[in-house]
């Protein structure tokens, strides 16, 4: 079976259109995968720059503490 001139052409131009859609959209995925990876990076950077850690809470509740019973201890020794 043999294909005509005609036949070939309509092949190869509905191929050249799938291969070139191909890798448009390969172009986008890789592009679109750069950019995301980039805004992950500047979301973490702000979130450390913006939120405490874990050790600072547990400083804070720990000086936090220590001025409350200071604080009580004051109250109790002005009781009597």
């Amino acid at each position: 079976m043999e294909l005509s001139q005609t036949a070939l052409t309509v092949v190869m131009f509905v191929l050249s259109a799938v291969v070139s859609g191909l890798v448009g959209f390969l172009v986008f995925l890789f592009k679109r995968t750069s950019m995301n990876e980039r805004d992950l990076m500047q979301h973490k950077l702000d979130a450390a720059e913006k939120y405490a850690h874990k050790n600072e809470i547990n400083d804070l509740a720990g000086r936090l503490e220590r001025k409350i019973d200071d604080l009580f201890k004051q109250v109790f020794d002005s009781k009597k």
